[in-house]
């Protein structure tokens, strides 16, 4: 059910959607030109009416965002292309890169100049059982926990 609501989303190629049943794990992208709205995809879940007595559960939700990486005095943004939206980046101490954290890693490409592409992480507050996490949106800010980055291509 939650795999049909994240394919029916306007902005999610459908032929791109995947179900891992053993890992309970659902994969998707957005259609090219398009962006994944987080609100529509918190409303698409709700819409599949899967309840408290189901025992299901949202663990997490990992994405990739694309735009621009800005340090704006003590927080570090990344302002999503093509869109008004952003993310607040911050440290998640269990991704490492090299012997540092992916967001130290991060800071330092900045710090030299470097361009970067997208940003990997989880979303903090997308998770926990179903109804009470479909009751409402998590809050904005959206943060992302740093978990990888690419870096534009010159």
């Amino acid at each position: 059910m939650a795999r049909d609501a994240t394919a029916r989303q306007y902005d999610v190629d459908a032929d791109a959607v995947k179900l891992d049943l053993k890992k309970g794990e659902i994969t998707f992208r957005a259609k090219k030109g398009r962006l994944v709205n987080l609100d529509k995809l918190h409303e698409s879940i709700w819409a599949t009416r899967l309840s408290g007595s189901t025992g299901m559960a949202l663990t997490w939700l990992d994405v990739t965002a694309v735009g621009e990486v800005v340090i704006k005095k003590d927080r570090t943004i990344l302002k999503v292309a093509g869109s008004d939206d952003y993310f607040v980046l911050k440290e998640d101490p269990d991704a490492k890169i090299r012997g540092k954290t992916a967001f130290a890693a991060l800071h330092e490409a900045i710090e030299r100049g470097q361009k970067l592409e997208s940003v990997t992480g989880r979303v903090e507050g997308w998770h926990g059982h179903f109804p009470k996490f479909l009751k409402a949106l998590p809050e904005k800010p959206r943060v992302i926990l740093v978990k990888d980055f690419e870096l534009a291509k010159k």
